[in-house]
């Protein structure tokens, strides 16, 4: 259990390093505009987060999908009701708050990017 775990971070760490790398890249290339573009992506993520909080969105071809989570929330006890609950409410709450970031960063990156060009 404890290399799994291991490996896993390391996933991550890796997965990090290269958008960040990424980010770096990004913005030495292009710009006040690359710390807009990389608000924006942060911004679009968030509301993707904050419009699939209730669950797995799936394909037209698997409307069972949908119905099996229904299902399966019904049969929950109230405490693992209440724990689903509080746990959609975090979720929401820092997807706000980094969504606020991203537009942070957005406006920060359009308003450098108007300023350099006066």
């Amino acid at each position: 259990m404890r290399a799994g775990r291991g490996f896993l971070i390391g996933v991550g760490l890796l997965g990090w390093s290269a958008a960040a790398a990424l980010a770096l890249w990004l913005v030495s290339r292009t710009g006040f505009l690359g710390i807009a573009l990389i608000g924006v992506a942060i911004w679009f993520i968030c509301v993707r987060v904050e419009l699939e909080k209730e669950g797995a969105v799936g394909h037209e071809l698997t409307p069972t999908l949908f119905a099996e989570q229904i299902k399966a929330r019904q049969q929950m006890s109230r405490s693992e009701r209440a724990a689903l609950i509080a746990e959609q409410t975090a979720v929401t709450l820092w997807a706000r708050f980094i969504r606020q970031f991203g537009i942070a960063l957005a406006g920060i990156g359009l308003g450098g990017f108007v300023l350099y060009q006066l």
